[in-house]
């Protein structure tokens, strides 16, 4: 009988042991429920996140407002500007939530937290030029380039072109015009070399690429044939940088810029080393009229915007 009073007590007490620990949980369990619930009201009484925009823009002391202008405006470039740190761009999304953080619309007001700011100027016209001071810089030059040759030749794959359209929220992946500068995250970045005319004008309907049949060709003569002018060797040796216009061998491909081309006739008779004159027969013209390299106006880039690699 004592034996078994003593095991009920024991029995007993493990449990009133087992019920404390549970009630203390449960209430750490609350404690921590109401400390959350203490800062999340916390934060929202310091930025006003439940305020309408109208309660925002009389409350100058919390909130101080920026009125986008540009095209290229992202709220991490406005972050950047106004609080010296372009992570705090997930902060403005939660104060504007009507605001699109990838493409910001001319006229749209932006709230930005007092105690965020680092400056109170305007965000200039010309910030986006120095935005991402570790990124590559591109600048369009060349009919037929598009965003997924860029993509190709700077990184080395072209399926990264969505990678620099999400870096480039103001540039219109679709159709990028000459004087568009193309940022390139450091990240992806393989090369440095600028991406040459000869590859992007394969993606031209002109394109036109002579040959060179035997070792010790000269340019001149090409260029002579090609464009009816021998001096126009240093545009066609400009064109293709990574040959050596004075030692031409067997196999090179030798890209002859369309508005210098007056014909796609191919040389008839590979002329001597020496001779830099015209062969006899005279090559018929390209339909076109030639004009010089700097006067050419790219109209549209294409065909293919998004060539194979």
């Amino acid at each position: 009988m004592k034996t078994h009073l003593r095991y009920l007590t024991r029995v007993g007490f493990i449990g009133l042991i087992l019920i404390s620990v549970c009630l203390g949980c449960s209430g750490v369990g609350q404690k921590l429920d109401k400390w959350q619930t203490s800062v999340s009201e916390s934060v929202k009484d310091t930025f006003n996140f439940g305020d309408s925009d109208d309660e925002k823009r009389k409350n100058t002391d919390v909130y101080f407002i920026h009125t986008s202008r540009w095209q290229w405006e992202t709220l991490e470039i406005v972050a950047d500007w106004y609080t010296g740190d372009s992570r705090n761009w997930r902060k403005l999304a939660e104060i504007n939530p009507k605001i699109d953080p990838q493409k910001v619309a001319a006229g749209s007001e932006i709230f930005i937290p007092v105690n965020l700011l680092e400056t109170r100027k305007a965000l200039p016209k010309n910030y986006a030029a120095g935005y991402c001071r570790e990124c590559y810089r591109h600048t369009v030059r060349w009919p037929g380039e598009s965003m997924s040759l860029i993509a190709r030749w700077y990184t080395g794959s072209s399926r990264n072109w969505r990678k620099l359209a999400k870096a480039n929220p103001r540039i219109n992946p679709n159709r990028i015009k000459k004087g568009n500068v193309i940022l390139i995250p450091a990240k992806l970045l393989k090369t440095k070399e600028p991406l040459p005319q000869k590859l992007a004008a394969r993606y031209t309907e002109n394109y036109f690429a002579h040959t060179v049949k035997r070792d010790g060709e000269k340019m001149a003569v090409i260029a002579n044939w090609y464009t009816g002018n021998a001096a126009n060797w240093k545009v066609i040796a400009k064109a293709n940088p990574k040959l050596d216009p004075d030692h031409l061998v067997a196999g090179n491909e030798i890209y002859i810029p369309s508005q210098i081309l007056k014909t796609r006739q191919p040389i008839p008779e590979a002329p001597s080393a020496s001779n830099t004159e015209a062969p006899d027969n005279e090559p018929a013209a390209v339909d076109h009229e030639a004009t010089s390299d700097e006067d050419e106006e790219i109209k549209i880039f294409g065909p293919k915007q998004f060539p194979k690699s």
